[in-house]
């Protein structure tokens, strides 16, 4: 059974304010994969410079599955999931096994703004690939889908929370259906 929620965003740092606020809310434990990522791993500089391009990427690679894998055994845990982790060394079917997954979606014409609001790097080039493979990928997979491109935290925060209400209620209807 699933107990657990991941936030996914193509804005990593924008996800994260709204994971931890939905945390809060939720009454869940945080856990944020890159951070457990970095503090495991250290410094990758020196990974990569030790083992070597194709060794260093292995070895994180390998490393990464593993903290996935402790993650995803917690509970009551609300995960936030950056964007290149989720697809990456079979995660995606791991994090699946324990976690509702919530996409919080930004349509391009909003993409820039809400990154100088969170201090997101967006690379221009990124940006055009993102919405036209990423974003149909992300839509897909996840279980929930907000659209977060117009509203400010709060709002935003609101409308997860709506969102997710919406899902359980449906997923109740659909467990009566079929006993």
């Amino acid at each position: 059974m699933k107990t657990n929620l991941s936030v996914i965003c193509l804005l990593p740092n924008y996800g994260k304010n709204i994971a931890k606020m939905l945390c809060d809310k939720l009454d869940m434990y945080f856990a944020d994969a890159k951070d457990m990522f970095d503090f495991e791993l250290g410094d990758i500089d020196h990974i990569m410079h030790v083992l070597g391009e194709k060794g260093g990427k292995k070895y994180i690679r390998e490393n990464e599955a593993k903290v996935i894998k402790r993650i995803c055994s917690f509970e009551n845990t609300l995960i936030n999931i950056a964007p290149e982790t989720l697809f990456g060394n079979r995660n995606y079917d791991r994090i699946k096994k324990s976690s509702y997954i919530i996409y919080l979606q930004i349509a391009p014409k909003f993409f820039k703004a809400k990154s100088e609001e969170s201090k997101d790097v967006v690379d221009e080039k990124l940006m055009s690939i993102t919405f036209s493979e990423k974003d149909k990928l992300f839509v897909e997979k996840c279980d929930i889908v907000v659209n977060c491109s117009n509203l400010k935290d709060k709002k935003t925060l609101k409308k997860v929370m709506s969102s997710i209400s919406v899902f359980f209620k449906k997923q109740k209807k659909l467990q009566k259906k079929s006993k």
